[in-house]
């Protein structure tokens, strides 16, 4: 950059990084009517979950062992799951939904959500099929998965198997 004018260069990524670091506030911007998550309430938080879209708000990193996904307009929204020991809830998870398929065994594991790195819940999803899906379990009182787990299920659906899956085990939704 030598002999060049380094100034217009300099304004743009300086307007980029502002724009990056800002971009909570931008979201508020562009959606007044709904209050930034940091102003959220606990059940005001679960509400939104099943509101967002699992596949473009959300963005997450996976390894053999642990796996996050968090919220792209606040990264402090955050699940998180161990795939080691301490992760599982049952090693040899048993229900007739669980183990109807192919390979029969099931794992159940713990998936935790976090905000600005305060646990504010835990939920279970159960890996079936050789881990080609993770289900959510049903409520006890009716028989059928919340929408708040199975939005949680989606927003970990790396491999678009979910739906079918809930369809093999024969699981229905609420209010559907």
């Amino acid at each position: 950059m030598a002999g060049k004018d380094i100034e217009p260069v300099a304004f743009v990524l300086g307007l980029l990084s502002s724009l990056f670091l800002a971009s909570p506030s931008i979201a508020e911007y562009f959606l007044p009517e709904r209050k930034p998550v940091k102003n959220m309430t606990f059940e005001e938080i679960l509400s939104f979950i099943p509101t967002t879209n699992a596949k473009e708000d959300w963005h997450g990193i996976s390894t053999d062992w642990i796996s996050e996904r968090f919220l792209k307009e606040d990264p402090r929204l955050r699940f998180r799951a161990k795939y080691t020991d301490d992760g599982i809830q049952n090693n040899d998870f048993k229900e007739q939904w669980a183990n109807r398929h192919p390979d029969n065994r099931a794992v159940g594991y713990w998936y935790d959500l976090y905000y600005d790195g305060a646990f504010l819940d835990r939920i279970i999803l159960v890996s079936v099929d050789g881990g080609r899906a993770s289900l959510p379990p049903p409520e006890f009182s009716s028989g059928k998965v919340s929408l708040y787990k199975y939005h949680v299920a989606k927003i970990h659906d790396t491999l678009g198997t979910v739906d079918q899956y809930l369809g093999r085990s024969k699981l229905e939704l609420e209010n559907s």
